[in-house]
């Protein structure tokens, strides 16, 4: 597509306490092969005190900033309000977007169903045994989540969305702390003919967790997001013995798979079922505790 063709398309990112990584984002983003006329960058700061907001000024992009921290989706609603493309591409400070990001999105803008296109999130490369095995198993890539449950949903670490979307739709659930972009796809398939989209062309490289703790706690999120898709969706949100079976099944392999060569290395190996049993029992534990929910806030 020629440039004048292109869709203007605003890149919104949430940001608290990410100053690590934060640059290397935003060098991404500079580095996108799109149009700088079509093209804008907004940093939502949601209450940083690590200079996150001036990392981002530094590096160019325009930056909101908010007093009180509500929640990520309160904060990308705060940003997609703000900005003025035809499309809005969210990521995250713990990803770095491959150059073709956005013009893998466009290829999409020409179908009328398209209401939001996910693209791709894989590894950025981290060399812990915690984030090679999550990159193994796909727990963020779309092409293995979005054909996991009743509807497709995506996560907003590579989402883009038409803006009459999110305006009609009101944006995200400002009060949800965890799957707040699954559920913003599934109120769009039920509430409206839209559809989303797969882009694999679209990629996003994300910083996967490093560590048994921060595994755990995002294994936590994830049940307490479970737990809210389950009760306002009761209908569609099913747990499916095929599935549990599945998992049982894959806990099972790895331990068998222990003695015996293979691809990934011995450690990896050695890991594995720990692994497994880490993250389904922060699922399990998200899950008791029940959706984290804060003061309403679209």
């Amino acid at each position: 597509m020629a440039g004048s063709d292109l869709p203007t398309i605003s890149v919104v990112v949430p940001v608290r306490n990410m100053a690590g990584s934060l640059p290397e984002l935003l060098d991404s983003l500079q580095a996108l092969d799109y149009p700088s006329d079509r093209l804008e960058v907004l940093v939502v700061d949601n209450g940083s005190t690590d200079g996150g907001g001036r990392i981002a000024r530094e590096r160019g992009a325009e930056v909101l900033d908010l007093p009180s921290p509500p929640s990520s989706y309160a904060a990308r609603n705060a940003g997609w309000r703000r900005a003025r493309g035809e499309w809005i591409a969210f990521t995250d400070a713990d990803c770095r977007v491959e150059p073709a990001w956005l013009r893998g999105f466009a290829l999409h803008d020409g179908d009328a169903r398209a209401g939001a296109v996910a693209g791709e999130v894989l590894g950025a490369g981290d060399e812990t045994v915690i984030s090679r095995l999550m990159d193994r198993h796909g727990f963020m890539q779309h092409r293995v989540t979005l054909p996991h449950k009743a509807l497709p949903g995506a996560s907003t670490a590579c989402l883009a969305v038409r803006r009459t979307v999110l305006e009609r739709l009101g944006g995200f659930r400002g009060e949800l702390r965890h799957f707040g972009d699954m559920d913003f796809c599934w109120r769009m398939q039920l509430e409206s003919d839209w559809q989303l989209r797969y882009e694999p062309r679209a990629v996003v490289r994300h910083h996967h967790r490093r560590t048994w703790k921060a595994l755990v706690k995002q294994g936590i999120a994830h049940g307490r997001g479970v737990a809210f898709m389950k009760r306002t969706y009761p209908a569609l949100y099913r747990f499916r013995g095929g599935e549990q079976a599945g998992r049982a099944a894959g806990l099972l392999r790895s331990l068998a798979a222990i003695p015996f060569p293979a691809a990934m290395p011995f450690r990896d190996r050695i890991a594995e079922p720990l692994f497994l049993a880490a993250w389904y029992g922060g699922m399990a534990a998200g899950y008791v505790m029940g959706p984290a929910l804060v003061r309403r806030a679209r």
